[in-house]
């Protein structure tokens, strides 16, 4: 797949140290290869664990998940931005992992100790504190292999990167396959193969950081700055998120669980169309603020990863969509088949979103996080709106062309401002002023 997307060359970026093609290639494949590694996985652990302990499984996972989603901080996305644009010290950022992620859980871990089992049960239905306890192991495993590997990513180091990230998804796979292989699949097996993946992962890119030499004269970004471009970062991350699920929810709350299973597997299989535009922003990411101070050879190369990466996207929808009403229901099954149509629908929204992916990447790798984040509630009022009034109506159908119509109008609004912000940094480079990376004014460029 690397030298499949190689033949349609990305380009290089602007000094011309990588070729984005054998970049983003390598990262799609690494993404395939952990994708099917955890398919294999998922299918070995649902099978010997049944659907009552699968649950419970699913439900003590909620926990560190959910704690990771709301209070990873977005260190990784500042680490990233500090350490590509030069003002970050790998050996300052690993301190601050290290305190932020055990300070953390701390926390959680003494809540957790003064919780009654009884709280505990009804927030987490059919897990034991002690269960509880033993699965916030997870939660700073998860911070530090994220924060660490963002260091990698940081540094450029696109090879490393991908290696490194291969870890957790292997040493989960052949945890799993030992336990399946001895019969042993549990819910406390299954725990100690995610915490030991994400530990793996963790102590892997610990070890690739400390060969990247940094300049004994860099400190490193303050902590007070790296929290605040992280907090942004984060703000922008979960509003996202959230508009990823409002739909799913208001299926459910509007219409029944068989419409949610059927509208949830539509978005699930729309979403694989995102693989490219997230390869593709894994690299846009560091190299935007890598390249703030030469904004037209940076626009330049944007310009032509966004527009691959839509072109792309949409040959690979419209294959999805022409194969959709023969596909789903043979793969899935027949009940499935309602799923079909919601799926064609949601289509051109993940084509318009996969450019806005890229674009957005850009802005905040200039640290124009102001606009993501005006994007991201944009999507989420239109959706939510939408929604509320579609569903009713037309049911899971009017679900997905409100996400649509949500998905085309911030992909819009984002790249509007993407072209203006652009724009005056190309004119004041031209006319000799100087451009750093801080964030400008989504509706008036830095003065």
């Amino acid at each position: 797949m690397k030298y499949l997307l190689a033949s349609f060359s990305f380009g290089r970026t602007p000094d011309a140290r990588f070729d984005l093609s054998a970049a983003i290639g390598s990262t799609l494949l690494r993404q395939v290869v952990s994708s099917g590694l955890y398919f294999v996985a998922l299918w070995i652990t649902t099978r010997q664990l049944g659907p009552h302990d699968n649950g419970l499984l699913v439900t003590a996972l909620l926990l560190p998940q959910t704690l990771y989603a709301f209070l990873n901080l977005g260190v990784g996305p500042s680490h990233v931005f500090h350490l590509s644009s030069g003002s970050g010290s790998p050996r300052a950022m690993r301190r601050m992992n290290w305190t932020l992620a055990f300070a953390l859980w701390g926390s959680v871990a003494l809540a957790l100790a003064l919780a009654s089992e009884r709280f505990v049960a009804h927030y987490l239905p059919g897990t034991a504190k002690s269960t509880a306890l033993y699965a916030s192991l997870l939660f700073p495993m998860m911070l530090l292999a994220a924060w660490t590997s963002a260091l990698l990513q940081g540094a450029r180091d696109y090879a490393a990167y991908n290696r490194t990230a291969l870890v957790q998804p292997s040493v989960f796979f052949l945890g799993v396959l030992v336990l399946g292989g001895l019969h042993a699949v549990t819910v406390p097996a299954v725990l100690a193969c995610h915490i030991l993946s994400q530990g793996a992962l963790w102590l892997a890119g610990e070890a690739r950081v400390r060969r990247h030499d940094a300049p004994p004269a860099r400190p490193g970004p303050a902590f007070g700055a790296a929290i605040a471009f992280g907090l942004r970062a984060h703000l922008s991350n979960v509003i996202t998120f959230l508009n990823y699920r409002i739909a799913l929810y208001l299926v459910s709350f509007l219409l029944d669980p068989t419409a949610a299973g059927q509208y949830a597997l539509a978005i699930q299989l729309a979403e694989v169309l995102w693989l490219i535009a997230g390869a593709a922003s894994v690299i846009v990411f560091p190299e935007s603020a890598a390249h703030t101070s030469t904004p037209a050879a940076l626009r330049a190369m944007v310009r032509r990863v966004a527009l691959s990466v839509f072109k792309f996207t949409a040959v690979g929808a419209l294959l999805a969509g022409a194969l959709a009403p023969v596909v789903i229901p043979w793969v899935f099954g027949r009940a499935y088949g309602g799923a079909v149509l919601p799926f064609v629908i949601l289509l051109p929204g993940v084509v318009t979103w996969s450019y806005m992916s890229v674009v957005a990447n850009s802005l905040a790798g200039m640290g124009c996080q102001r606009v993501n984040i005006l994007g991201a509630l944009l999507s989420l009022t239109l959706n939510s709106a939408g929604c509320l009034l579609a569903i009713p109506v037309w049911g899971m159908r009017g679900a997905a062309l409100a996400s649509t119509v949500a998905f085309a109008a911030t992909a819009s609004y984002t790249a509007i401002m993407y072209h203006r912000i652009m724009a005056d940094r190309v004119a004041r480079t031209a006319a000799g002023a100087h451009v750093s990376p801080v964030e400008a004014e989504p509706w008036h460029p830095e003065q």
